[in-house]
């Protein structure tokens, strides 16, 4: 009981200690940096209950919608604020798979604070804080692999079938956040059959329960209904929800990377990867690898399994963000880590302290001594990480919005280009706005039909007329309807647009006139 009670202090003093990082760090507003651009889309959706880009995230989107109903802040940092609760828990369930996982002759108290340092490790490590402290859905998406681990491994641990039926709901609700989720499904099945095959019955809970989860994604057709501002893909169709579902819009990307960019690619993971812990992180990593082959070969191979998915598919999705569909792997690799820091003790620092009883003979300084050495990785991580990830201060997206807003009248029609000023126009133009404001039209998306009912719903002051052509013939038409009535202004010089049409420069804005 004793054990017990230690071990879930310690759980929650981690929590608390992430937390209160993740707090004095988190981002005020929607963001640009940590590439956190689609914050203005993800908010703006949760927000007015509307579809996000594809896949849609419709987890993330109601529990972003329950974030933005606190009673203080402005409501991206609300969201921002949800993202830190579920980055912190994550960092308490890796902790758990840690002590499941520990082996049976290494002390409690030693296990204790390998799995504590281990833990904080991830936690404060460089791209897992950059997504804890921005409303996107990487912390989200860590959590509930997190999850899956953890019930696979309780599952082989105890052969309790509701442990597979958690399981399977576990993985549905982590595809309704991010379908890359499905890449710790060969690995799960995997360690699940090695411990036997389940019965019949006990896969069609399990079924049962993962279609629950996958249920999730009945909100896309329910919110799409009924004409939200942010409503990508118009999926109450099923033209529209297959496309929204099925991230159409960026296959081009999966294995789109180019062969001879790969070796760059994989060496800058390398070294990314022993970033996030440092070289003696890394090492211990590869420590723990070999004692896992030598003592637990099957859950080894699930989580090389699932480890090499997730490298391979981040590895050669071709967007500059990709890295951040590895943070699953850093969850792997910090019980790896924890896994070599107990064998070195097992192996090496218990016998040497068996040895010297004159100079430690009290337990308690055993476990001080371990203590003080293991935890200076997660300090020396936390004071060099620090200063870079913070974005206490940062309002730049959310100025630049008030900037562009503040500059147009009303009546004005404005054309955005590039994600980042897409979305946070549309963030303070949906959300914060508490004045008339200008209509904001996303160039990239003009050519959807999809999109021009939704413009065409929420303003039907503008002129859109019906015309098949290709993308930009189609833009044109609508600036010449429109400009004889309000005036037009880009966010981004377009050549095309610019020598089509005179033009004077008001800030960062082009403002149209006439035909050139």
């Amino acid at each position: 009981m004793r054990r017990r009670a230690l071990q879930a202090g310690v759980a929650a003093l981690l929590f608390a200690v992430c937390l209160a990082v993740y707090s004095a760090t988190l981002a005020p507003s929607i963001t640009w940096k940590h590439d956190g651009v689609d914050s203005g889309d993800l908010v703006t959706a949760a927000y007015t209950l509307g579809v996000a880009h594809p896949p849609g995230y419709p987890l993330f989107t109601v529990l972003a919608k329950l974030a933005t109903l606190l009673p203080f802040g402005e409501v991206a940092h609300r969201v921002n604020l949800m993202s830190a609760l579920v980055a912190a828990c994550t960092v308490g369930v890796v902790y758990s798979i840690i002590l499941l996982l520990q082996p049976a002759d290494i002390d409690g108290p030693s296990m204790v604070i390998i799995a504590c340092s281990s833990a904080l490790l991830l936690g404060v490590s460089q791209t897992f804080w950059s997504q804890a402290i921005i409303a996107e859905v990487y912390a989200l998406n860590a959590l509930l692999l997190a999850f899956v681990i953890l019930l696979v491994t309780l599952y082989r641990r105890r052969r309790d079938r509701r442990w597979l039926w958690m399981l399977g709901l576990a993985m549905g609700l982590a595809l309704t956040n991010h379908l890359s989720a499905v890449l710790f499904v060969p690995g799960a099945l995997f360690l699940i059959f090695r411990q036997g095959r389940p019965r019949p019955a006990t896969w069609l809970v399990t079924a049962a329960f993962f279609l629950i989860g996958l249920g999730t994604y009945v909100y896309l057709p329910l919110a799409s209904v009924q004409n939200p501002p942010v409503n990508w893909g118009a999926p109450h169709t099923w033209s529209g929800f297959w496309w929204t579902v099925s991230g159409r819009i960026y296959r081009e990307y999966v294995l789109g990377l180019p062969v001879a960019d790969l070796p760059a690619r994989i060496a800058s993971w390398l070294k990314m990867l022993a970033q996030q812990f440092t070289w003696l992180g890394f090492a211990l990593g590869i420590v723990g690898m070999w004692d896992l082959w030598e003592r637990d070969r099957d859950w080894l191979r699930f989580s090389l399994i699932s480890f090499g998915a997730v490298v391979v598919y981040s590895l050669t999705y071709n967007t500059t963000d990709s890295y951040l569909y590895l943070i699953p792997t850093y969850l792997l690799f910090t019980v790896w880590m924890a896994r070599g820091a107990s064998y070195l003790v097992r192996e090496d620092l218990q016998p040497w302290i068996s040895e010297r009883r004159d100079l430690l003979k009290a337990r308690s300084r055993l476990v001080g001594l371990i203590s003080s050495v293991l935890l200076v990785l997660p300090i020396l991580s936390l004071g060099a990480n620090l200063a870079a990830l913070d974005l206490s201060e940062d309002r730049e997206a959310y100025d630049y919005a008030v900037q562009v807003l503040s500059s147009t009248p009303s009546d004005a029609v404005i054309i955005a280009d590039t994600d980042a000023h897409i979305f946070s126009l549309w963030y303070l133009r949906y959300v914060e706005a508490t004045e008339p404001a200008g209509v904001v039209v996303a160039k990239g998306l003009f050519h959807y039909q999809w999109y021009r009912d939704a413009l065409s719903w929420h303003h039907p002051q503008i002129i859109l007329p019906e015309i098949q052509a290709e993308p930009q013939a189609q833009l044109f038409v609508f600036i010449d309807a429109n400009l004889p009535h309000r005036p037009i202004f880009l966010t981004d010089p377009d050549d095309e647009i610019l020598n089509r049409y005179t033009h004077t420069q008001v800030g960062a804005l082009y403002k149209l006139g006439v035909k050139g």
